[in-house]
């Protein structure tokens, strides 16, 4: 069965890496990375939160530390294109 698997070539691969990378650095997709994390931080603490509206200002409280974390920590030290 291998002869019947052809192998892409080398440029080939590296267009789709380099399209890879560039969603994956992409600050959209970084923000959208910290909204999940910073939900499944709020969920995992849940049992100790003892109301809904302080677990909702927690999760706004986490995304906006995380999100200002990367902003002016990685995002200033990265050069843009």
């Amino acid at each position: 069965m291998r002869f019947l698997y052809k192998r892409p070539r080398l440029d080939q691969v590296s267009d789709e890496l380099d399209t890879l990378m560039e969603v994956m650095v992409s600050d959209l997709f970084i923000y959208l990375d910290l909204f999940v994390f910073s939900f499944i931080f709020t969920m995992f603490l849940s049992p100790v939160i003892p109301s809904l509206t302080i677990a909702i200002l927690f999760f706004l409280a986490s995304y906006s530390f995380f999100g200002c974390l990367y902003y002016f920590v990685i995002g200033k030290i990265t050069i843009k294109k």
